[in-house]
């Protein structure tokens, strides 16, 4: 079923949209062209990629020397099974955008809105990741400084502090700009499209 004929199945009957089945629905999907299949592609490949870290990281704590590093790689690790789960939310809701359940235009908006708020939450995620990392390597220099002997040097928790401070601000400034650019170009511009073709169909039905 192509845009014109379900705008006019729309426009034809007086009463809420009758369902289509399975095949019609993916023909409309695809005609878009293909969003659902990119979006699904892309979770796909940060499944796997993710699933991948998580299998890595763990190596750390063997490996490094470091405490630091093998925090990060706890850290790693348990962000990378929380991270597996959002994209299995992802998936299983991209996956019923291509079932029909009752009106499809109200079952279609319903899921793109929590995929819009998937992705929202993604963003927020990445934003509140640079300055809690910030914070725990401030944290981690105060206390080697306090396990140190000698005396407390007030100067290089001040100079460590800056130094944070200011790599904090940038790596802040591009995570915002870097993770919109990469949710628009792997999610936003599909769901975009999505989103106006569907709010095109409710205005020519009304």
């Amino acid at each position: 079923m192509q845009l014109e004929d379900l705008r006019q199945s729309w426009l034809n009957s007086p009463e809420e949209a009758a369902p289509i089945n399975p095949s019609q629905l993916d023909k409309l999907l695809a005609s878009r062209p293909g969003v659902v299949e990119k979006m699904r592609r892309s979770a796909r490949w940060e499944t796997a990629f993710t699933a991948f870290l998580v299998l890595v990281s763990p190596f750390a704590l063997f490996i490094a020397e470091t405490l630091i590093f093998r925090i990060y790689g706890v850290i790693m690790t348990v962000m990378g099974l929380g991270l597996l789960y959002y994209y299995y939310r992802m998936l299983g809701m991209l996956s019923r955008m291509l079932v029909v359940e009752g009106n499809v235009r109200g079952h279609l908006q319903q899921l793109a809105a929590g995929l819009r708020a998937l992705l929202r939450f993604y963003y927020r995620l990445t934003l509140a990741l640079g300055p809690a990392l910030m914070i725990f390597n401030l944290g981690y220099f105060v206390g080697m400084e306090l396990a140190r002997p000698g005396p407390f040097r007030w100067k290089f928790l001040l100079i460590m502090s800056g130094v944070l401070l200011g790599c904090g601000v940038l790596v802040q400034v591009l995570a915002v700009y870097g993770t919109r650019w990469y949710l628009q170009r792997l999610y936003g511009q599909h769901l975009d499209r999505l989103e106006a073709n569907l709010a095109e169909l409710e205005e020519v039905a009304n």
